[in-house]
């Protein structure tokens, strides 16, 4: 071959169907790529979305568990079911109710509230109660209207216990619910209201706590959280005060478009404190008075995002169950268990089921656990994702609920439930 020729057929470069061949190729490892690229994104978001579910149901969990935990501490009793004392349950709440007041945040239709009371954030302070000082009440001629008890820096025994909690009330004027314990009975107690006015903070240790039995911003309502809700006569010296607290846990009703309910569902796991017994935020009525009272922010502290419901479920040693309980140290035998039945019904749990409530089966009965079950979704909806249809969550049924429409089974979503030992209650 001559050496012009070799030349010439050195320039031709590709042919047509060359060139197309390795455009193909090119072409099918680029959309290979792609669509590799295109899944691990949407994995990567599934992931993250399912993350951040799993996270909101735990935090969810935490503070709701540690504060029902400590349920009617500082000496509060159970009291009377389903309104009790040191807690209490609003079972299937319906559409359109508030948490407090009208304008108030709207409760999620067929979920559960909570309300637990109790000393929470402060200290249990100790009185010396064999001082005949310590403790003082005035009495107009029709029963005592208020009070005052000296709270010292250390116990009787030498202890040191906070008064800062007690002081920064009394400065910053709040009237708060005090609940007052006797050294004879601790079934013997008062919840009265702080009277800021009349207490005095000047020696850093020993503080005067004044407080109102009648007469006061809240006395009406705090007196019905005392025994019979009234005033003890037997009342006549204390061994034990604390800073009574209430808290309400609901699933705040929320829309990605504010007052448009056809919009999607936003809601979240929300938490209002208020004044004890009343239906009044905590600092409101007079104490902050810059906020109108409806529209309070202790009415929505939330505490975890898309949370769709909450359901309280109690644990008894109670007839409608049949059979008994042995609460003891081993796990010998059938004892330390709540019995349940396979369809909920005839049980010792209550509101697990569609039960014929007939409160006097309840009251009075020792409660064991409270069950605490949350419901939470995704953030986003996942259009090639269909999630199970979803059947009970203990009395709820969920059957012609529309978080079984099909644009919301496109969420991803999951269940969890937390068994609580109560400390306090019994």
């Amino acid at each position: 071959m001559r050496m012009a020729d070799l030349r010439v057929r050195r320039q031709q470069g590709f042919t047509v169907a060359e060139l197309a061949v390795s455009l193909f190729v090119t072409v099918a490892v680029i959309l290979g790529v792609l669509a590799l690229f295109d899944f691990s994104n949407r994995l990567s978001r599934v992931q993250t979305n399912v993350a951040d579910m799993q996270q909101s149901l735990r935090v969810a969990q935490y503070d709701t568990v540690r504060m029902i935990r400590m349920a009617g501490r500082g000496g509060l009793p159970l009291g009377s079911l389903p309104s009790g004392l040191a807690l209490a349950v609003r079972d299937k709440v319906p559409a359109a109710t508030h948490i407090g007041g009208p304008l108030s945040p709207l409760v999620l239709a067929d979920s559960d509230t909570l309300t637990v009371r109790g000393v929470f954030s402060s200290s249990i302070c100790q009185i010396n109660s064999s001082d005949p000082a310590s403790f003082t009440l005035v009495d107009p001629g029709t029963g005592p209207a208020s009070g005052k008890v000296l709270v010292a820096s250390k116990t009787p025994t030498g202890i040191d216990q906070s008064l800062k909690p007690l002081r920064d009330a009394i400065d910053a004027k709040v009237h708060e619910a005090l609940i007052l314990v006797s050294p004879r009975d601790a079934s013997l107690y008062a919840v009265v209201e702080l009277d800021p006015d009349a207490s005095d903070t000047a020696n850093p240790d020993l503080l005067t706590v004044a407080f109102k039995i009648k007469g006061g911003a809240h006395t009406a309502d705090y007196i019905k959280l005392s025994p019979g809700g009234v005033w003890s006569t037997d009342l006549t010296n204390a061994a034990f005060l604390g800073i009574l607290e209430e808290y309400r846990f609901y699933v705040r009703e929320e829309h990605a478009v504010a007052a448009k309910s056809s919009s999607d569902l936003t809601s979240k796991l929300s938490r209002a404190r208020t004044f004890p017994g009343t239906d009044l935020p905590y600092r409101g009525a007079g104490d902050d008075a810059a906020v109108p009272d409806d529209l309070h922010p202790n009415w929505k502290v939330d505490i975890a995002d898309n949370i769709v419901d909450l359901q309280i479920a109690l644990g008894f040693d109670a007839p409608p169950g049949g059979g008994a309980m042995t609460d003891d140290e081993d796990d010998a035998g059938s004892d330390d268990t709540i019995a349940e039945a396979a369809d909920g019904t005839n049980d010792d749990w209550l509101f697990n089921d569609t039960q014929p409530i007939t409160w006097a089966n309840w009251n009075g009965q020792p409660l064991y656990y409270v069950r605490l079950t949350t419901l939470a979704r995704t953030d986003r909806r996942d259009p090639q994702y269909q999630a199970p249809l979803l059947s009970r969550l203990e009395n709820h049924d969920f059957s012609a609920s529309n978080l079984n429409q099909r644009n919301e089974r496109m969420f991803r979503r999951r269940v969890l439930r937390t068994v609580i030992d109560m400390r306090n209650l019994g």
